[in-house]
């Protein structure tokens, strides 16, 4: 089998390096024109990263230190729900499922006043490690091989995969001219003027989508960012360096957008992501530049576009990375769909492809991505800010009923004290959406639901989750990632 991949950079390379897991035998072509330059202002993953990195055979100590990757134990948000509000966290690992269902938390909170950011601290050793920016690796529930996303060097990690994982797959550097089309499948390309063909292509051109004539299906009605302003920020010194390089994600709301705050271990990648719609360009670069108070080596801008394609498996074209979709940085969700989108298609692959197969896939990717862009809009949607034309946009979007947008009106809606028992607490979708909703000061409880609680016997015993939140001791449970690096992957 001939397969192409059209595009190089992170999705290019995970996807030739994928395909050659996959089909060892194929003979695989990536084709990087001279002319794309890489973005490179750090990358962030979630946890299931390790999924795909455990596939295709990536070890930690081999890859990380060459693209100055560090671990992630949660992404941290300030000023989603209210200006100078608390800040609250979506970690990453296991919930300490022994725990009570989360209706007992939210009756607490309800009940006591627990503040915003308690709930994914109680339930979650690194929530809580990660607020004192610290790595749980003392903790026994706790393990820094499968309970980590990392932050990393972009195009470090492409020419990486390209240098160490993908030796046997042929590289082209040129440019597309032209090709010719049979329905939905490609027959022939013209790379410099020279005829080529496969019987596989993938489609990683960006939001070109060269390859890929599927409808494309615009988002920026309920997800208006569509533009950001991105730099680096030296550590300029192991002093600072001890305190800047975080063990999460930062995410904190400015006036049209948020910014995020990814640090590596050779530098800080940071960017404003905006709406265009609320305000201009220079305005943003000189909000950002303010709430830095950094010195930086300069801004770029860049354009994006939110939405997906109709159908990202289209004839013999699949594609993968922003010619597929996208849908803004909030929880990594760029290299989320790349994997999830590889790995899903190496499930489905069959060598008599059929349509139904090709239809099965991209009802399956749909349903995925449409389930990413819907908890991005949650962190948007439920917000109490009020203070610029922005914030009251997109709290009054009326958002599709899709994935966990629908959940979540569901469980706001919830009669019953057991609200929690409608989504299972054990998987993606209820952690983070209870950490969401938490986060955002939602409680389901009042009076009248209380009077129903105590007609049906009351809430269940909470003794158990009050001696488990004292017990945390993020001294003796972690340690500082800077310190742990210089005497592991980063030492000398």
């Amino acid at each position: 089998m001939k397969i192409y991949i059209i595009g190089g950079g992170s999705s290019g390379w995970m996807t030739a390096t994928t395909m050659l897991t996959k089909f060892p035998e194929a003979k695989i072509t990536v084709v990087e024109s001279p002319d794309v330059p890489p973005v490179g202002v750090g990358e962030s993953t979630t946890q299931y990263f390790r999924i795909w990195a455990e596939y295709v055979g990536l070890k930690d100590e081999e890859w990380m230190p060459a693209c100055d990757a560090t671990y992630k134990i949660s992404v941290r948000f300030s000023g989603f729900h209210d200006v100078d509000d608390t800040p609250w966290q979506y970690p990453f690992g296991t919930p300490n499922i022994n725990l009570p269902h989360p209706d007992v938390w939210f009756w607490n909170q309800y009940k006591k006043g627990w503040s915003n950011d308690k709930f994914a601290r109680d339930y979650w050793v690194s929530a809580e490690c990660a607020e004192h920016n610290l790595l749980p690796i003392k903790h026994p529930g706790f393990n820094i091989k499968k309970n980590t996303g990392f932050h990393f060097d972009a195009v470090k990690f492409a020419n990486w995969l390209r240098d160490n994982k993908c030796q046997s797959v042929n590289r082209i550097i040129g440019r597309v001219d032209d090709f010719e089309r049979i329905g939905d499948d490609i027959k022939y390309l013209w790379i410099d003027e020279k005829q080529h063909e496969a019987d596989l292509y993938f489609d990683c051109t960006g939001f070109t989508s060269l390859l890929n004539n599927s409808e494309w299906l615009d988002y920026s009605d309920w997800l208006p960012n569509d533009t950001a302003w991105v730099t680096r920020l030296d550590y300029k010194n192991d002093i600072l360096k001890k305190d800047m390089l975080k063990s999460y994600t930062q995410c904190t709301a400015l006036s049209s957008g948020w910014v995020w705050t990814v640090p590596t271990f050779a530098r800080i990648g940071t960017g404003y992501v905006f709406s265009s719609k609320f305000q201009d360009h220079q305005s943003a670069l000189t909000e950002f530049s303010r709430f830095l108070k950094y010195d930086t080596d300069g801004f770029r801008k860049i354009h994006f576009k939110t939405g997906r394609k109709k159908e990202i498996w289209c004839g013999n074209v699949v594609s993968i990375g922003l010619s597929g979709g996208f849908i803004e940085p909030l929880e990594s969700n760029g290299l989320l769909s790349v994997h999830e989108f590889l790995m899903k298609f190496c499930r489905m692959w069959k060598p008599n492809t059929t349509q139904m197969m090709r239809d099965t896939y991209n009802k399956a990717v749909s349903f995925a991505f449409d389930g990413f862009a819907s908890f991005v809009a949650i962190h948007y949607a439920l917000t109490q800010r009020r203070d610029s034309p922005y914030w009251r946009h997109v709290s009054s979007i009326r958002y599709p009923d899709e994935g966990m947008i629908q959940a979540a009106k569901i469980t706001m809606l919830e009669e019953s004290h057991n609200f929690a028992s409608k989504l299972d607490w054990r998987n993606a979708a209820g952690d983070s959406l209870f950490c969401v909703m938490a986060g955002h000061g939602w409680n389901p409880f009042n009076d009248v639901i209380e009077s129903e609680i105590l007609f049906h016997g009351g809430i269940p015993d909470d003794s158990h989750l009050n001696s488990w939140t004292h017990e945390w001791n993020h001294g003796r449970l972690g340690v500082n990632p800077l310190e742990y690096y210089n005497r592991t992957l980063y030492a000398v």
